[in-house]
């Protein structure tokens, strides 16, 4: 697919899905040779896209910035559950992947259109900047990425909202945990390079993990942030929860078990797949 320029995902519903519908038939095609361990397929559906720049293309909107940074995470994701055995004996296709993701990490973090927002898609932007750089050892992508992640982490405020999420309305819970994911999966691949985001701003991540797990254990909780009642997708309290699995190997919440349990597996299409899968630990 060598451009992805869908219609804004509240603006044309149909028209948004069925302009995503090949990258996401892609996407999950690469989760599943993940999932299931057949990394020659993987590389080899990587290899093709690299080879052929694609999702490099003019983007004429706003939503297809969105969808590349999702998109390129994913790829990044992805390649950080391989065996560190398949890509040394794989370096030629990596010689080819790399610069494509780079590329990809590049249009993410120059992309106006996400920059000028300051909500949950740059957040997302710098998890697409970390998981890349992490993948392709670029200091310069990670950091550009901490500065966004960073970003996100300062709008906590003391009771754990983001204060550009509660102005949706109806979704700002949505958004509340959507935000979260990004963060999450951003401080857990820092930790390799000794950073502890978990810690920054008086331990923010937390306060926001606890007030979307409040919410999920009573969504009514959510009044104290806004009176709004709330409207969630069917994802909401579901796979876009699959920041509980670093989270709770990460804290032992014992909270989260019986909120994890009876969701497994967590599938998210932007992280790689089966999160549960690569993230998960044994409950207890």
């Amino acid at each position: 697919m060598k451009s992805i320029d869908p219609p804004g995902f509240y603006d044309d519903a149909a028209g948004y899905a069925n302009a995503v519908k090949p990258m996401r038939g892609f996407i999950a095609q690469l989760n599943k040779s993940a999932e299931t361990g057949q990394w020659s397929c993987a590389l080899d559906l990587l290899t093709g896209w690299a080879r052929a720049d694609a999702l490099m293309g003019p983007i004429k909107g706003y939503q297809g910035y969105y969808e590349r940074s999702w998109a390129g995470t994913d790829f990044a994701m992805v390649i950080l559950r391989m065996p560190s055995a398949v890509k040394a004996a794989n370096a030629d296709k990596f010689a080819i992947i790399d610069p494509w993701l780079e590329r990809i990490a590049i249009a993410t973090r120059d992309a106006n259109a996400i920059n000028h927002l300051h909500n949950n898609l740059v957040y997302w932007a710098g998890l697409n900047l970390v998981a890349i750089g992490t993948v392709t050892n670029q200091s310069d992508l990670i950091d550009s990425g901490l500065i966004r992640a960073r970003e996100g982490i300062n709008d906590i405020g003391p009771d754990g909202a983001l204060a550009r999420e509660v102005k949706r309305g109806n979704r700002a819970l949505h958004y509340h945990t959507f935000a979260l994911l990004p963060l999450v999966f951003t401080a857990e691949l820092v930790q390799r390079r000794h950073i502890d985001l978990y810690q920054e701003n008086d331990h923010a991540i937390a306060r926001l993990a606890n007030l979307v797990i409040d919410a999920v254990r009573d969504p009514a909780s959510f009044a104290k942030i806004t009176p709004i009642k709330q409207d969630l997708f069917p994802w909401t309290f579901q796979d876009e929860l699959s920041w509980m699995e670093p989270y709770y190997a990460h804290t032992r919440d014992p909270r989260l078990p019986a909120l994890i349990a009876p969701r497994r597996p967590f599938n998210e299409w932007r992280l790689g797949g089966d999160v549960t899968a690569a993230w998960g630990v044994s409950l207890r």
